[in-house]
């Protein structure tokens, strides 16, 4: 039997807290999704710097109005009452919501936040969940025009010509649809590198290897492009490096897609475009993929 479909939203008081609680209202409301809006009290500031202790009681009172303050908000938003829950949780945020995500479809986090109350969802965990979630994570902060999200009607996705590209380009090629969008998809291509005393290939090596590249790109591209024929799409191809093109583009976008490579981390290409992006970034591991029912 299929479940309901849940939109998890990590909030903390913060301004890209606020932002992302925007964006997932949002996206609860066009998915007819339950909203989870969570907080977590992150033990480790319990004992603070100078050997202070902080008392766990007060932040988890903290935390419940912050919690409460987000769920009136969705409600203004527009979410019905009866599809809002709310939790409270003492743990590592990173944590947190990479557990909520094992049950959501969706996770929505902000990208930073520098003071206060605000630590407790601080840079380290938009990366720390995009490398451990089950579904999709969507990030967003101040550098990205979440208020003006759909606006543009266009998604993008960065891909690179090998099949484990396929899980981003199959979640952006459905977020299209869902929209009615228009999909870009974007692929950097840069020369091989070569070692410092070996001689660089020649010309026409270098373009057969493009040529390749591309030709992986499209075979990954066309049988989605069958399955989904109302999407119109574009491929940008272009010799450059792929942090420089992909934040370049998306300030053209509403929402970019990129693959996260399984491992402990989120990979330096990932990272650079988390941090410059123009438009919210919706990241999903490659073995994250499979559908939840």
């Amino acid at each position: 039997m299929n479940r309901t479909a849940r939109v998890v939203v990590g909030v903390d008081g913060s301004d890209d807290g606020q932002r992302a609680l925007v964006y997932a209202c949002r996206a609860a409301r066009a998915r007819e999704a339950e909203l989870l809006v969570a907080h977590a009290v992150d033990d480790a500031v319990l004992a603070g710097a100078w050997g202070v202790v902080y008392d766990p009681t007060l932040l988890q009172q903290a935390g419940e109005t912050i919690v409460a303050e987000a769920v009136e908000f969705a409600q203004g938003m527009g979410v019905p009452a009866d599809r809002i829950r709310s939790e409270v949780v003492m743990g590592n945020p990173s944590g947190v919501l990479s557990k909520l995500s094992e049950e959501a479809d969706l996770v929505v986090v902000g990208r930073r936040s520098v003071r206060g109350l605000e630590r407790l969802f601080v840079g380290s965990t938009s990366v720390g969940v995009a490398a451990s979630a089950t579904c999709p994570v969507i990030m967003v902060s101040a550098a990205t025009h979440v208020e003006h999200t759909g606006s543009l009607g266009r998604i993008g996705v960065g891909i690179e010509p090998n099949p484990k590209a396929s899980v981003a380009l199959t979640l952006a090629f459905e977020e299209a649809e869902r929209r009615g969008a228009h999909l870009e998809v974007v692929h950097a291509w840069q020369p091989p590198t070569v070692g410092l005393f070996a001689r660089s290939p020649r010309p026409e090596k270098l373009e057969e290897s493009r040529r390749a590249d591309a030709a992986r790109v499209h075979e990954l591209v066309a049988p989605l492009a069958a399955a989904h024929p109302g999407v119109s799409y574009s491929v940008t191809e272009t010799n450059a490096h792929p942090v420089d093109l992909l934040v370049e583009r998306s300030a053209e976008l509403d929402l970019l897609w990129l693959g996260v490579h399984e491992g402990m981390t989120v990979g330096a290409v990932v990272r650079g475009v988390m941090a410059h992006s123009r438009c919210p970034v919706a990241l999903v591991r490659v073995c994250a993929g499979d559908r939840k029912d």
